[in-house]
């Protein structure tokens, strides 16, 4: 499984949008096996897509992102985990252990998960407000 978070000072980006650099982690039985920095300096959107498409994602964990974005990431078949907020290295580490979806990686002012998960349904129902469940 590949893995990306956008990140800004060490923490996740709070603006996926506008991010340069995505830390790209290949996680095999729940355990990281290698990593990378990718730039995604591009400034359309279109064009970080296509950026971002090469990698072969499954899931990209980010902060805000807007709603043509977030789109355009969902046409390409990958899972994204929105609003999530806090430093990259914790954030990836609760990911791997599945622990992340609790209050602490919640961006400010967003109330629920129910409307954060967006994809293949892998981790969760999403806007459907079904559970979440551990990827691995």
């Amino acid at each position: 499984m590949r893995i990306a978070i956008p990140v800004w000072d060490n923490k996740v980006s709070p603006v996926f949008d506008t991010a340069l650099k995505l830390l790209v982690v290949n996680i095999s039985n729940n355990r990281e096996e290698s990593r990378f920095f990718y730039p995604i300096d591009e400034e359309d959107i279109t064009q970080k897509c296509h950026r971002i498409k090469k990698l072969q994602l499954d899931t990209l964990i980010c902060g805000a992102v807007s709603q043509p974005f977030l789109q355009m990431l969902l046409s390409s078949g990958l899972d994204v985990i929105q609003e999530i907020s806090g430093p990259a290295e914790e954030v990836l580490k609760a990911y791997i252990e599945g622990t992340m979806f609790q209050p602490r990686f919640l961006m400010p002012g967003c109330r629920r998960w129910q409307h954060r998960c967006c994809g293949k349904g892998k981790i969760g129902a999403g806007h459907r407000g079904k559970g979440y469940e551990k990827r691995h």
